[in-house]
């Protein structure tokens, strides 16, 4: 079967400007983990469909905001992560809860604003859910309902099997050379694993990397929240006496998948290990891959924690680096006017994905 999406919908620069308003300016996308926000004044930024985002704990509550100072647009958090107030280092700035100006130094010598004028010193907030340990947010004026992304059983999924978070966590980024589609339509495909990965990532799942993932009927549910959707497989895990020192999620030697559309890998290996790939949109050529890893929920403190995420995120990172040769191999030769993939009987996924991306993107009916 002939697919539905055309070379240009990986390669056109006024596709990707299309996809940061209809897809990421109007669904829930992902920003961050949870644990990594309990503390006061902790943050972190991140750009979602053009616009910089800082996310805070506001005395207790996630707030999103834009990362610009009303005054000048300054941004008001630098770091990816860290706790500090919400304040701007130029001028001296500083908000409230609700993203208003709390205090301005000098204002009145300075800066002599009118009342209507100071009320209206406020950042833009955007709309936040947190489902278990993951934070989404919407930027759109009007956010979808949070169950036309997601369904209800998707979500209780996703609560439980974050509940079981470390708070400690390690960070990396990835730059590749293709488009943002190519990553999520790749981790859907089951069948790469045994031609790409024959030695890193198969022989962990033994026969279960050859055998056919079962899928829904065709393209039977065109709904957004059909992209979303959770599996698991038996893997070959090798057992470590700090396993048994945390809070595992779920049966040993299982790994868990969680496909979060538009562009998250959410990954479990024996409910010991998270791994949460994101597949950042740059341009239509360019990608950055973000990667937050963590172990479960420790009983005891595990000293060598530092260097156990370490070695799963080398690990991983070689992984990706394979998938990340092949899929900026194919960015190159993808090109105006050349042939559509033809999928196969088992690429059900893949042609249900493409059917509700024309959609969103006002290609479709």
């Amino acid at each position: 079967m002939i697919s539905e999406m055309q070379a240009r919908h990986y390669i056109a620069p006024e596709i990707f400007e299309r996809e940061q308003q209809r897809l990421f300016g109007k669904l829930w996308i992902f920003a961050g983990v949870r644990t990594l926000l309990d503390q006061p004044n902790a943050f972190l930024t991140r750009t979602i469909a053009g616009i910089p985002l800082v996310i805070q704990n506001m005395t207790g509550t996630l707030k999103a905001f834009d990362n610009q100072c009303a005054h000048r647009q300054m941004p008001l958090q630098f770091e990816e992560y860290g706790q500090r107030r919400l304040a701007c280092r130029y001028h001296g700035w500083t908000y409230d809860g609700n993203g208003c100006a709390k205090s301005i130094p000098d204002e009145q010598v300075l800066y002599r604003f009118d009342a209507e004028q100071r009320a209206s010193l406020c950042l833009r907030e955007f709309a936040v859910e947190v489902i278990g340990n993951l934070v989404f947010v919407n930027v759109d004026e009007n956010p979808i309902p949070i169950d036309q992304q997601f369904t209800e059983e998707f979500r209780t999924q996703l609560a439980g099997i974050s509940s079981h978070f470390s708070s400690q966590a390690i960070h990396t980024r990835v730059p590749a050379s293709y488009n943002w589609k190519l990553n999520f339509e790749n981790v859907l495909d089951w069948n790469h694993v045994a031609h790409v990965h024959p030695r890193s990532f198969q022989p962990l799942l033994g026969a279960a990397a050859t055998e056919p993932v079962p899928h829904a009927p065709d393209v039977a549910n065109t709904a957004l929240s059909s992209l979303s959707f959770s599996s698991s497989t038996q893997m070959n895990i090798r057992a470590w006496p700090w396993h048994a020192m945390t809070d595992a999620y779920g049966a040993e030697n299982t790994y868990h998948n969680f496909f979060i559309y538009p562009n998250v890998n959410f990954i479990s290996i024996g409910g010991v290990i998270f791994t949460i790939q994101q597949f950042d949109p740059f341009a239509a050529d360019r990608t950055e891959l973000r990667l937050t890893l963590m172990s479960a929920r420790e009983k005891q403190r595990i000293a060598a924690m530092p260097a156990i995420l370490w070695s799963h995120l080398k690990s991983e990172k070689r992984v990706i680096d394979e998938d990340k040769v092949l899929l900026e191999m194919l960015q190159t030769r993808l090109h105006a006017g050349g042939r559509a993939a033809y999928h196969g009987a088992y690429e059900t996924r893949l042609r249900r994905v493409a059917d509700v991306y024309l959609r969103l993107m006002g290609e479709k009916a």
